[in-house]
């Protein structure tokens, strides 16, 4: 071994650091560890790779210095350090090494190890290996966490950005007649309260929130003749406003953050009773969030003034909606948009164009 005499002091913070030394020679291991613990560390032993590896996943590990020799029996050191690697990676590695094996150690640099030392060794140079290797895993860890809270901001960031961006489309879409001014607030405020009823926190609240707001972007592809037509729409006419839950899909599904969200909006005009569209679902095959979203919409359609009718007041609209349970709405979550009435705050409607004529409320129920 080296020839330091000297008793080495006990280093700052090696109270809290766990070495595990593997070597089939009981004398060095017995050395290796009375002078790493004269200086602070917690020290174990390990007569080979095997045993190491054991130990490391027994739930005595992980370490955070594997110091381990290079030739011995059941499992050398390369597979060893190999091995940990993979279930240990925070583990720095340390090769003990004699020179004529240096060509081996330096393999072991390149599969992970922080660091060798050749015997016989100085023990001081061996702190001050041990000293390295773990200022350069942590060192690594900074730079990981820092790699991963970046990619995290990026995310949020960007996610913040698309967010931003639909809903300026949404409010394009709005904009472009006052008919739907705030109608998709509203429903997201009407949803969320009878989600809200119904007991629904979390992760379904936040994603119903986002699909309410998005709700009727895919409108933003329906022609304004179509949207704000007064009069009867033709079955040609229809067709076009039933295809805006797929045009919102298409538009949103390009954006990952949002995938989540897309069975709710794809669905928020079925009917409970199967006769909806796109795909006429019926019952509890309709997502959750689409039939309080069918209720909400519905409220908020039937209590807004339209280009082809006046508001209806809203005890005329909660009387069709007790009247449409079981049919169009779902019979279990009715009572819940009834019960929270009072907490809902209803938005001033907007005034009727001059020269308004009221038209029949034939398209009542289309929203």
């Amino acid at each position: 071994m080296g020839s330091a005499i000297d008793i080495p002091e006990v280093r700052k913070g090696a109270s809290k650091v766990r070495v595990l030394v593997v070597d089939d020679e009981e004398f060095l291991r017995s050395i290796v560890r009375e002078r790493l613990e004269i200086a602070g560390y917690i020290v174990e032993e390990a007569s080979n790779g095997k045993e190491a590896l054991a130990m490391a996943s027994n739930g005595r590990g992980p370490y955070d210095v594997l110091l381990t020799d290079i030739r011995m029996p059941v499992m050398d050191g390369i597979t060893l350090l190999s091995e940990v690697a993979k279930s240990c990676p925070g583990t720095a590695g340390i090769v003990m090494s004699a020179n004529a094996e240096l060509d081996t150690a330096v393999q072991a640099l390149k599969m992970g190890a922080c660091d060798y030392i050749t015997k016989p060794f100085n023990f001081d140079v061996l702190l001050i290996t041990i000293e390295n290797a773990l200022r350069k895993k942590d060192l690594e860890r900074q730079v990981e966490d820092y790699r991963t809270n970046l990619e995290k901001k990026v995310g949020e960031q960007a996610e913040i950005i698309n967010f931003r961006f639909i809903d300026a489309m949404i409010q394009a879409l709005e904009e472009r007649d006052s008919f739907h001014s705030g109608h998709s607030k509203r429903v997201t405020r009407y949803s969320l309260a009878i989600a809200e009823e119904l007991g629904v926190t979390g992760q379904e609240h936040e994603d119903l929130r986002r699909a309410a707001v998005f709700h009727d972007l895919g409108k933003i592809g329906v022609r304004d003749a179509v949207l704000n037509k007064p009069g009867k729409l033709t079955d040609e006419e229809y067709g076009e406003i039933a295809l805006h839950p797929e045009k919102a899909v298409r538009i949103l599904e390009l954006i990952p953050p949002f995938i989540p969200l897309l069975p709710a909006i794809l669905h928020h005009h079925e009917r409970f009773d199967g006769r909806g569209y796109p795909e006429r679902l019926s019952g509890d095959k309709i997502p959750f969030a689409s039939r309080i979203m069918a209720i909400a919409d519905t409220f908020d359609a039937m209590t807004s003034t339209r280009a082809y009718r006046k508001a209806l007041p809203d005890s005329d609209a909660i009387v069709e909606i007790r009247r449409c349970s079981g049919t169009q709405f779902d019979p279990s979550i009715v009572p819940a948009f009834l019960a929270c009435q009072s907490k809902i705050s209803m938005l001033g409607d907007v005034s009727l164009p001059e020269g308004f004529e009221e038209q029949p409320p034939h398209r009542l129920l289309i929203v």
